[in-house]
C-alpha cells in the first residue's frame, strides 16, 4: 500500500513538472531591447513580443510623422509611403545605426535608439488616431 502511494506521489511530481515547464524556459532579457521589422507585413515589433504596429496607416496620418522625418533628415514619400518609412529604417542616416538581416531577408531586427524610437512613437501616434479617436 505504502509502494502504491509512493509511486503515484512520485508519478505526479513528474508528470506536474512536464506540463508546467515556466522555471525551465527563462526568457531571453534582451527580447524587448530591439525593434523587428517585417519587410513582407510591413509590420515593426518591438523585440519578439505581440507589440507591434502596422506602416499601411501612415498613408492618412502623415502629419504623425513628422517628429520622426526630422530625426532621420527626410521626408515619409510616395507613392508607397509604408515601403518607403521600411526603407527609412533599414537605411539610417549617415549609418547611424546597424541593421541586422534576419531569416532570409523578410526580417530585420534593428536597435533601440533615439531614430528607431522616433519611429515608433510616430506608428504609435498614427495608431491612436486611428483606433483611439
Amino acid at each position: 500500500m505504502l509502494y502504491k502511494i509512493a509511486m503515484t506521489l512520485i508519478l505526479g511530481s513528474l508528470l506536474s513538472g512536464c506540463i508546467k515547464t515556466d522555471n525551465l524556459l527563462q526568457r531571453d532579457p534582451t527580447a524587448n531591447q530591439y525593434y523587428k521589422l517585417d519587410s513582407q507585413d510591413l509590420r515593426l515589433c518591438r523585440g519578439e513580443s505581440r507589440n507591434c504596429y502596422g506602416l499601411a496607416h501612415i498613408v492618412s496620418a502623415r502629419e504623425k510623422l513628422s517628429e520622426m522625418e526630422t530625426m532621420y533628415g527626410q521626408r515619409v514619400s510616395g507613392p508607397n509611403y509604408p515601403v518607403n518609412f521600411a526603407r527609412m529604417l533599414v537605411n539610417p542616416p549617415n549609418g547611424s545605426y546597424s541593421v541586422k538581416q534576419l531569416e532570409g531577408g523578410r526580417f530585420y531586427q534593428l536597435p533601440v535608439n533615439d531614430y528607431t524610437d522616433s519611429a515608433w512613437s510616430a506608428l504609435s501616434q498614427v495608431h491612436k488616431a486611428y483606433y483611439e479617436n
